[in-house]
């Protein structure tokens, strides 16, 4: 019988961007013939010791996890691998890590609220008890003040699971704010709560408060009011980039400490961020059918039956309303899906086309290469 040897995953709890981390290290740690298993502390209640007795690890995975102290034992036995990792843990020692791109996160988020017509903007943390909130904090201050603008900022704002006591705070907080204003906040759990505040304030998004996350957790984001836009780092990949370097670690003990950065799947906008030259709420609604279906074939004769108008008024208030026709529109909703598919090595580039909602493969590779002025093999190899 073939033994495989265990890498053991330390997190939190395996939830949200924690699942697909764990797919993309249990695929890399499959291509190389070991298997990953999952401890979760926040559940688990057997001691670190007896945990590490019974699965013989060759090696750990280390994501965030703040149930991990500085001095235990774990941490000087096996060679580790962090992910997005806890400060208070790096500080004690060299490390090896994967983190995530949080200053192109930001810039990415900026760009969105720059575009919803924000002229001041605004930072809401989960806690400063967790690094990755404070490092996005960071990071969208440093972009802002590159530009010559200012972050308000609410690091601390609320008892963990206390959503109440999180909108009382919020709501005269936000009613400082100077308006038009762009909130990024530190993933979608807190960008929801933002958004409830701001019905409780009786202040109007995206007009008086644009808000994007971060995640992009589709349970969360389809069910806000309104519908939440939210940037998507790369969780799979970061996943993969653990456990590439982990078997680095343990191919070569002497190996220095390194730091890789996991790059950003993309982001996808919604309602929150989506401010439109001329109110008209059907138009939202065609917006939103053209994001949700424009990748499963959608016609632009689809979004002008779902309007209920004719054609030509149809085009008329959506390019007055949105800056493009129906066709420019859903072809943009497709080339961004090519550009995330691009991004995945594995994603064979000739299924892109269908899986983008062309038909033709053809019309695809031509339309790529007149926008982009290369074509879709030696995009991905420039943004490998």
């Amino acid at each position: 019988m073939h033994i495989v040897d265990t890498i053991l995953m330390f997190t939190d709890l395996c939830t949200g961007s924690r699942i697909p981390t764990l797919r993309g290290a249990r695929a890399a740690a499959a291509e190389q013939d070991l298997q990953v298993q999952v401890v979760e502390l926040a559940r688990v209640q057997v001691p670190i010791p007896k945990t590490l007795a019974f699965w013989k690890p060759v090696g750990c995975l280390i994501e965030g996890s703040s149930h991990i102290k500085p001095t235990s034992p774990l941490l000087k036995r096996l060679p580790i691998v962090h992910i997005d990792p806890n400060a208070r843990i790096l500080a004690t020692q060299p490390a090896f890590t994967v983190s995530n791109d949080n200053a192109g996160l930001a810039e990415k988020a900026l760009k969105v609220l720059l575009r919803c017509g924000c002229d001041h903007f605004a930072f809401v943390g989960w806690t400063r008890d967790v690094n990755w909130s404070t490092a996005r904090y960071e990071a969208f201050k440093t972009t802002l003040d590159a530009l010559g603008k200012s972050c308000t900022a609410l690091l601390d704002p609320w008892t963990l699971g206390n959503a109440a006591d999180f909108i009382s705070r919020l709501r005269p907080w936000l009613r400082r704010l100077p308006l038009p204003c762009g909130i990024l906040a530190a993933n979608d759990d807190i960008a929801s709560v933002v958004l409830d505040a701001c019905r409780a304030a009786n202040l109007n998004v995206p007009d008086d408060i644009a808000v994007i996350g971060v995640d992009d957790q589709p349970s969360i984001c389809e069910s806000t009011k309104p519908s939440l836009s939210s940037v998507r780092p790369d969780f799979e990949r970061a996943g993969h980039l653990a456990v590439d370097l982990l078997v680095q670690r343990l191919a070569n003990p002497d190996l220095s400490a390194s730091h890789l950065v996991y790059p950003l799947a993309g982001v996808t906008i919604r309602q929150s961020t989506r401010r439109l030259a001329q109110k008209n709420p059907k138009i939202l609604a065609a917006l939103e059918l053209i994001r949700r279906q424009a990748v499963n074939g959608l016609k632009a004769a689809n979004v002008v039956k779902a309007l209920g108008m004719s054609e030509r008024l149809a085009e008329t208030q959506f390019k007055a309303a949105t800056g493009r026709r129906i066709t420019e529109e859903i072809t943009e909703v497709r080339l961004t899906r090519v550009l995330e598919l691009l991004r995945q090595p594995r994603q064979d580039i000739s299924a892109i086309a269908h899986l983008s909602g062309w038909r033709s493969d053809v019309y695809l590779k031509r339309l790529f290469k007149a926008r982009f002025g290369v074509t879709m093999r030696e995009w991905r190899k420039r943004h490998a």
